[in-house]
């Protein structure tokens, strides 16, 4: 791979960031300011520390890709 070349997401990634993405108001109304861990376009763990939801989610996972997101708050209050 040259210099210039970014990684390649794999189709998990691509399909969870797409999820992520069409459903990203839901998810700042319910995790606000936590990061989440999903897994075939579902939340599957979320929390306040990544490696605390990392962890938690491979245990969930096992051997299958998971993708970690940070959900900013809205701003907003309900």
């Amino acid at each position: 791979m040259a210099d210039d070349e970014e990684p390649s997401e794999d189709a998990v990634d691509v399909k969870n960031d797409e999820w992520m993405r069409a459903n990203y108001l839901d998810l700042i109304q319910d995790y606000p300011n936590r990061w989440i861990a999903v897994l075939d376009q579902k939340v599957i763990c979320s929390g306040n520390r990544k490696r605390a939801v990392e962890s938690e989610a491979k245990g969930i996972a096992g051997d299958r890709e998971f993708s970690l997101y940070f959900i900013e708050p809205s701003g907003i209050l309900p």
